[in-house]
């Protein structure tokens, strides 16, 4: 700098002692000479600080704690038992007791059908009861009769056959009108539809006045006794979850809201199309928040990595099939790791890796992209919070 300095005063000293017709235009050549120096002097420092100088790039320090292991998946709310509640008879809807979002016990009446025409034929039945037993009962006081006079020799036995067979028509002609009855009261007991176990209603399909026929469901009870997320999960970490394993269920719209579980069942068949396995992980909640079908996500914890080199998930670089982190040296120069992860969450901003030359303590590089082997940089250092994440 010094030097430059000297020549602009000696370019000035030479242009005030020097003879010309024209000394003040030489004065303004000067001038400008002198400002395009002092130019490329600032811009020459102003490369040097800026172009010139290592990249800087964000680090974090390498520390010693533990990460669960999770595997996440996600799927919908379901209850281990669903019945759709249909009516055994046809009939016409005449009233309707619940509604969905309602809870119910076992045996509850949820609905009724029109009782009149089934009345009407309980009527008719006893009617024909009645008259059957009265003549039953006549036919049994001749049969009677004549078994007495056939003993006595009054009455012939082929005409005490005669009343024998009258009686015994009469008591079967009894017993059906009695069978009839005990149907048209059966189906009279029908018009009242019952909930078969305790649960909540989810789905309604009828509303008084509607025609339902045998067979067709009126109501779909869930029994929440049972309920689970049919949970959807990746088959590469799919055998890594064991029956009974814990789980965190955390249900669309209440993030702040996780709910203990476990491993229920894993289903026996993968998807080939998705290559998914379906996981049953169930969860306890309040009747009354119960809904069918809700999205959730799930959070199977597989194992814990316990006093392991962590470092965030950002610092991880995939090369191929392998996982590398780039580590600052104390000359501030780069150098690439190879790394296993040991355990590693969804929920999680950390991971449990390591590596042959990785300690605690060292400086990895979050983000490591655009970056060469041996070249320096000026490490950044990141917040203790945010380089930690949600390591345990």
């Amino acid at each position: 700098m010094k030097p430059l300095v000297q020549k602009i005063r000696t370019v000035f000293g030479s242009m005030r002692t020097a003879h010309g017709k024209r000394p003040r235009q030489g004065a303004r050549r000067a001038l400008r000479i002198g400002i395009v120096l002092l130019v490329l002097v600032a811009f020459g420092l102003l490369l040097r600080l800026t172009v010139m100088q290592p990249p800087s790039v964000s680090v974090a320090t390498v520390q010693r704690g533990n990460v669960v292991d999770e595997v996440k998946g996600s799927g919908t709310v379901t209850a281990d038992a669903l019945a759709n509640i249909a009516s055994k008879i046809t009939g016409r809807v005449e009233q309707v007791f619940v509604a969905e979002g309602d809870s119910v016990s076992k045996n509850q009446i949820l609905a009724t059908l029109d009782q009149d025409g089934l009345r009407h034929q309980v009527e008719v039945a006893q009617a024909r009861l009645d008259a059957a037993r009265i003549n039953a009962e006549q036919r049994q006081r001749e049969w009677t009769r004549e078994k007495q006079l056939v003993a006595s020799g009054s009455v012939g036995v082929e005409e005490a056959q005669q009343y024998r067979e009258r009686n015994a028509v009469a008591q079967s002609a009894a017993r059906v009108a009695a069978a009839e009855l005990g149907k048209a009261t059966y189906e009279l007991s029908l018009a009242g539809i019952p909930s078969l176990s305790d649960g909540i209603v989810t789905q309604r399909w009828v509303v008084p006045g509607a025609s339902v026929v045998a067979g067709q469901p009126m109501f779909t009870i869930a029994d929440t006794h049972l309920i689970y997320v049919d949970t959807f999960v990746d088959q590469n970490v799919a055998g890594r979850i064991r029956k009974g394993e814990v789980a965190t269920v955390i249900l669309r719209g209440r993030e702040r809201q996780p709910l203990p579980g476990h491993v229920l069942r894993i289903r026996p068949r993968a998807d080939a199309a998705t290559e998914e396995t379906v996981v049953e992980v169930s969860f306890s909640i309040p009747a009354d928040q119960f809904q069918l079908g809700q999205w959730a996500n799930v959070y199977i914890r597989t194992g814990e990595a316990k006093d392991a080199l962590v470092v965030s998930q950002m610092a991880l670089m995939p090369m191929g099939n392998d996982l590398f982190v780039w580590v600052v040296g104390a000359d501030h120069t780069l150098h690439r790791v190879r790394v296993t992860v040991l355990a590693r969450s969804a929920r999680s901003s950390m991971v449990a890796v390591v590596g042959d030359d990785l300690h605690a303590g060292d400086r990895v590089v979050l983000m490591p992209m655009g970056l060469r082997l041996g070249e320096t940089i000026r490490p950044e250092p990141v917040k203790a919070a945010m380089g930690m994440g949600m390591a345990q």
